[in-house]
């Protein structure tokens, strides 16, 4: 009989043993999500919005002046920046365009005695600009007051407009404009404006070039981006040909990023005094 009761006791705690080990734990899960929202891809110049090429005197004989968009220390945030804050990863490139240097004389009063002529505008053009200057010539052939009076004008490429009433402002071409003051002009009375440009294509090797520097990671890494070569521009129009100066391709470029731009300019011989601008453009996308 103890024997018995023994037996069950042992039997009894295996049981109670057995029932702890294969009981489970109870969980519950939380899922966790967060969004992130894509920015923009920016491009800034905002610490070279302006660029000035070294003076020079004028010579009988072509010389090539230089300047920096930015500066040459690639290792700073001055220059033009990029921003590719998109979160995308699908690459980006930058290009650069570029009008021709150009500049306008004063009033020059040929024939007559009034000195009410003007001229307004930035001259657009490239003819007759290859290799010297070019001239605006205005001349009254009908006589009268404004609105009356006759003129003829010639512009830089030596073509000859005729019958043209006077006006308080008249366009001639290429974005110049003559401006006509109140007063009484004869036959005869004329005046003229010289134009001049630095060619961004002088001809097939000698004009604008721009040399892009290295590119300077505020944030995110260069791997893969590529910065363009040194490149003549190219192109017949009022803007050069797009020039690329720092690509970045696809699952690169994601990040802050600055680049200098170095820009070497043809002079041609026996220019005009004067100072000369250009808009350069830039674009990203």
């Amino acid at each position: 009989m103890k024997k018995i009761i023994f037996f069950l006791i042992v039997l009894s705690l295996i049981v109670l043993g057995g029932r702890e080990i294969i009981k489970t734990a109870e969980a519950a899960d939380t899922t966790l999500g967060a969004t992130i929202t894509g920015g923009s891809l920016i491009l800034s110049n905002t610490t070279a919005s302006t660029a000035t090429f070294e003076s020079k005197s004028v010579s009988s004989n072509q010389q090539t002046t230089t300047t920096n968009i930015g500066d040459t220390d690639s290792v700073n945030t001055t220059g033009i920046e990029i921003s590719d804050l998109r979160g995308t990863g699908v690459g980006w490139a930058a290009t650069m365009t570029a009008t021709n240097l150009v500049t306008q004389g004063t009033v020059r009063q040929l024939a007559g005695s009034n000195a009410t002529v003007g001229f307004t505008g930035v001259y657009t053009g490239v003819d007759a600009i290859f290799t010297t200057s070019g001239f605006y010539t205005v001349e009254i052939t009908t006589g009268g007051s404004v609105g009356v009076a006759i003129f003829s004008w010639t512009d830089p490429a030596g073509n000859v407009t005729t019958n043209i009433t006077t006006s308080s402002s008249v366009l001639l071409n290429n974005g110049i404009s003559v401006t006509f003051d109140p007063a009484t002009y004869v036959i005869g009375d004329k005046w003229s404006i010289t134009v001049d440009a630095f060619r961004y294509n002088y001809n097939s090797n000698k004009g604008l070039t721009v040399t892009p520097g290295t590119i300077f990671a505020v944030s995110g890494v260069t791997n893969g981006m590529t910065a363009g070569s040194a490149t003549l521009l190219t192109g017949s129009g009022i803007n050069s040909n797009a020039v690329t100066i720092l690509t970045a391709p696809t699952n690169a470029g994601m990040g802050d990023y600055f680049i200098d731009l170095g820009l070497s300019q043809t002079i041609h011989p026996n220019s005009f005094v004067g100072t000369y601008t250009s808009t350069v453009t830039l674009t990203v996308s």
